[in-house]
């Protein structure tokens, strides 16, 4: 009998799973039956990378992002191929967009593959067979599959100061092609020069702020609990022989018969590779070389072979967390959160050196500016007011929601009808880190009422959590293929 094996979603995620499944014998899918769904507008490329702004780029070098990890430099042969520009570092999302619909349509060739360009509306399991029924549309879908992978990465926008229906307020600036419109559809008046609050200093709010910069004549207020950009990514530099965080120590941990890893072994580890790539201790590292708001840009492009090797060593970091971080208890994580999250993610999810050239022009200007300690917004008749307690209150004309995407018990209201399904019926549980509890090694879900579902699978964003750091393109390759390629799996 043939397995057949549903996949919700075709971005970056669900693409994945088609490129591991591409790696199988002929053999084996010559006995499965594939059926994919999603929206004929993400099919293929996903959110992230729909049509939208060209001021929206992708934040790696177009060298260092692949639909296919094991062939880096097949982005670079495409626009070759297209005789599209290579000189430049970085180019459009939506351009990469392009990129990877022409590549998900050389996979799906390959595939017994059936798409469907359907939303799922919600799943129903079938404990005894371990079974799942898709209900589409309203309706049932004639096939009963064998193996179920959620793949669907549209998740709900976090909404940290509850305004969610307030007028003068934008919950979602994406796609940044649409904000004009959702501007004209705001009460602002006759503004000639709106004051525009961004919540957020992330990569999102980069592309807002870039956005409202460029496109519009606005001031921008902007703001975060940390006030911490991105750093600048910093290209140059040699490859780095790492001392401590070596794939050999790695696997002597996780070989181990019960492996374990805490937060004093982290800590152990980190301190010792600063101190060889010439770093003293952390807290002067951080004072050194990383701050809030513009100055932190600044230090980025000030000392670029420091930042460079900050960079790489977060990126080390993150790597290794995929096992590492499973393995270190609940205290432990969130220890390494307070102490160490906020500045590996920005050292590792640096933004374009032409995007932080805007941002200093805008503050140059002073038409961006950072506001301290916002404890609360509170919405008047016409504007918004950002209280804080350490500074005198600022008076905005709108608010633009940039703090990103995830998966929360706090916003699992705003997430879609399948998810909210998943978790009611207690088939899904929210990670105590945001996104679905999985089974690390397998990316099996960890049901509350079954324990870990032998057929069901997450991927991509939906495991932002219990995998650290799951948002790269790479890194989700890697998780989809130890997922479907996994000898206990097959």
């Amino acid at each position: 009998m043939k397995k057949k094996i549903a996949i919700i979603g075709m971005g970056v995620s669900g693409l994945a799973l088609l490129l591991a499944l591409s790696r199988l014998p002929q053999t084996e899918l010559a006995d499965m039956e594939i059926i994919c769904f999603d929206d004929k507008k993400y099919f293929g490329r996903g959110i992230p990378f729909q049509k939208d702004d060209r001021s929206a780029l992708i934040n790696s070098p177009i060298d260092d992002i692949s639909f296919d990890y094991r062939h880096m430099d097949d982005f670079v042969k495409w626009l070759t191929e297209n005789r599209l520009d290579t000189n430049h570092g970085y180019v459009s999302r939506s351009l990469y967009g392009q990129y990877m619909t022409q590549r998900a349509h050389d996979v799906m060739d390959k595939l017994p593959l059936t798409p469907i360009y359907q939303k799922v509306d919600q799943v129903i399991y079938l404990p005894y067979s371990h079974e799942w029924q898709l209900i589409v549309k309203g309706q049932p879908f004639p096939t009963l599959f064998t193996e179920l992978h959620l793949a669907c990465g549209q998740l709900p926008v976090l909404d940290p100061y509850k305004l969610q229906g307030q007028p003068n307020y934008i919950d979602d600036p994406y796609p940044l092609n649409s904000l004009k419109g959702k501007f004209q559809n705001l009460p602002l008046g006759v503004i000639a020069k709106p004051t525009i609050s961004v919540i957020g200093t992330g990569l999102a709010a980069v592309d807002v702020i870039k956005w409202l910069v460029q496109k519009s004549s606005a001031t921008v207020v902007a703001f975060s609990r940390s006030n911490y950009f991105p750093t600048v990514r910093i290209i140059d530099g040699s490859p780095i022989s790492w001392r401590y965080f070596t794939n050999q120590h790695m696997n002597d941990i996780l070989k181990q018969k019960k492996p374990s890893f805490d937060l004093p072994h982290f800590e152990e580890l980190f301190l010792a590779e600063l101190e060889a790539l010439g770093f003293s201790d952390w807290d002067k590292t951080q004072r050194q070389f990383l701050a809030t708001g513009i100055k932190g840009l600044q230090l980025s492009l000030d000392h670029p072979a420091q930042l460079y090797a900050l960079q790489q060593l977060a990126s080390r970091v993150t790597d290794c967390f995929t096992d590492l971080w499973p393995l270190m208890t609940l205290a432990d994580r969130k220890a390494f959160q307070k102490r160490y999250g906020k500045a590996i993610i920005n050292l590792r999810n640096p933004m374009p050196e032409e995007s932080a050239q805007i941002l200093l022009e805008a503050a140059k200007a002073k038409r961006l500016t950072l506001a301290k300690n916002i404890k609360e917004i509170v919405s008047l008749d016409d504007s918004l007011l950002l209280k804080s307690d350490e500074t005198d209150d600022v008076g905005v004309d709108a608010i633009v929601n940039a703090t990103g995407y995830h998966l929360t018990d706090s916003n699992l209201r705003l997430a879609s009808p399948l998810l909210q399904s998943l978790v009611d019926k207690k088939l899904c549980q929210i990670d105590p880190f945001g996104g679905l509890s999985i089974v690390p090694e397998t990316s099996q879900v960890l049901s509350p009422q079954y324990g870990p579902l032998p057929t069901l699978f997450a991927h991509g964003a939906l495991i932002n959590g219990p995998i650290f750091q799951n948002n790269s393109t790479i890194k989700i390759q890697k998780m989809a293929e130890r997922a479907l390629l996994k000898p206990s799996h097959r």
